[in-house]
C-alpha cells in the first residue's frame, strides 16, 4: 500500500471514529462510554499525526464535518446555543455587550 492509500485509509477510518463518537452524543452527560471512545479517537489521531498520515488541520476538518453531519450544527453554533452569554464572557467574546444594557434587555414592541 502506497502512502497516498495509507493517508486515505487513515482519513476514512478517523472520520468513522469521529462519527461514532458524536453518535454517542456530545459528552455533556459525562457518559463513561463517550469518554472511552473520545480517548480512542484522540489516541488514533495522535498516532496518525505522529506517522505523518494526518495533519492537525486534517484532524480538525474531519471532526468539524462529523459534528455537523451527526449533530446537525457546527461545534461553535452548538457551543453558543448551549452555553449562551456566560460562556462567551469566559472566552472573552464581548460583542454581545457592546450596546447599552437597556437595549439588550428591552423587548421591541410590535
Amino acid at each position: 500500500m502506497n502512502q497516498r492509500d495509507q493517508r486515505q485509509t487513515t482519513t476514512d477510518y478517523f472520520a468513522e471514529l469521529a462519527r461514532e463518537l458524536y453518535r454517542l452524543g456530545d459528552g455533556r452527560d459525562g457518559s463513561e462510554q463517550w469518554e472511552l471512545h473520545r480517548a480512542r479517537v484522540r489516541g488514533f489521531q495522535e498516532a496518525a499525526r505522529l506517522l505523518g498520515l494526518l495533519s492537525l488541520e486534517d484532524v480538525q476538518s474531519i471532526i468539524d464535518a462529523a459534528h455537523l453531519e451527526i449533530l446537525g450544527e457546527s461545534r461553535l453554533e452548538r457551543r453558543e446555543r448551549l452555553d449562551g452569554l456566560a460562556a462567551k464572557v469566559e472566552r472573552g467574546e464581548w460583542g454581545d455587550f457592546e450596546g447599552p444594557a437597556y437595549e439588550r434587555y428591552h423587548s421591541p414592541k410590535k
